[in-house]
């Protein structure tokens, strides 16, 4: 591996670890929102919108090329859509499963990227990928599979519960879309600040017609509301998209995504000590076990080299 590929590991890791942090954090922010108040529509298009301000500001101010090719236009489409999708679905689970357990469901998608890639031959089949696939998938089945799961929480009832289950899958599945979206060729080839800005202003109208055709205010204006959207806003969607953008530039989307496998750890994590969601030892052990196909996944090989 040469100085410039060992710093392009680095900086993309960094990144996405940062990503990580951000999206973690995402349950337990919303959830602290919603006991405000604030409506599910509203929460999404406040959220989408003032990061959409920030991120277009600053590409004003640099003066970033923000005009697409035809060709990246068009995937950008389908790259927005998967967005919109993954985070539209995974907030229905939250209407019935805890955030942690959603955010840890939605993450069967590394798996699901890395094995895609694997099959196409984007990406070299190695005993270390397939490990951290088949360890990631344990930690997060031994995290989602306890004798109660099924009991229901919140008076959703057991098939609440399996509701919640199916609709955090589908965010898995926009994920995916996302995150091939984002790594297609004509879509790496424009600068990662404007596609960020273009994801997070489609998310914003997305949520607007929701908010219009629902009747859901627009607007969550009590100050306490209001600054958890900004809150939101620049921690959970600009800084977290921006970097994640980053990051799958630099390591690809096989590697991001195992990385970001640190996020439903660092979701229950805060959803312990901001929410008081559940923390058992089956969730620790699996947690670990997630966290060791992060770090299996990023020592290096002769390849690298």
């Amino acid at each position: 591996m040469n100085i410039k590929q060992g710093n392009n590991r680095i900086l993309g890791a960094s990144s996405v670890t940062i990503t990580s942090i951000c999206y973690g954090l995402v349950p337990s922010f919303s959830f602290i929102a919603f006991g405000m108040g604030v409506e599910t529509a509203t929460l999404l298009f406040n959220k989408f919108l003032y990061a959409a301000i920030i991120m277009w500001a600053f590409l004003l101010i640099r003066g970033i090329k923000v005009k697409f090719s035809r060709k990246a236009a068009l995937t950008m489409v389908v790259t927005c859509f998967g967005y919109i999708f993954m985070s539209t679905t995974l907030y229905i689970s939250f209407d019935y499963i805890s955030g942690s357990l959603a955010t840890i469901v939605s993450f069967t998608f590394p798996a699901m990227i890395v094995t895609i890639e694997m099959v196409t031959k984007k990406e070299p089949v190695r005993a270390a990928k397939i490990l951290a696939v088949v360890l990631s998938f344990a930690g997060l089945l031994l995290i989602v599979w306890s004798p109660d799961i099924f009991a229901g929480n919140g008076g959703a009832g057991g098939y609440g519960t399996i509701i919640g289950i199916f609709f955090a899958f589908l965010a898995a599945v926009g994920y995916v879309i996302y995150l091939f979206g984002l790594d297609a060729k004509s879509v790496r080839e424009e600068n990662s600040f404007a596609v960020a800005g273009y994801v997070m202003t489609s998310a914003a109208a997305v949520n607007f017609i929701r908010c219009l055709l629902s009747g859901k205010p627009l607007f969550a204006i009590e100050p306490n509301q209001f600054g958890m959207m900004v809150l939101l806003s620049v921690v959970c969607v600009f800084i977290a998209i921006l970097c994640y953008a980053i990051g799958v530039r630099l390591i690809g989307p096989g590697n991001a995504a195992l990385v970001n496998t640190l996020e439903p750890v660092l979701a229950c994590i805060f959803g312990y000590f901001l929410v008081g969601d559940q923390l058992t030892g089956r969730m620790m052990i699996g947690a670990a076990l997630v966290v060791s196909a992060v770090l299996l996944t990023n020592i290096p090989t002769r390849q690298d080299e």
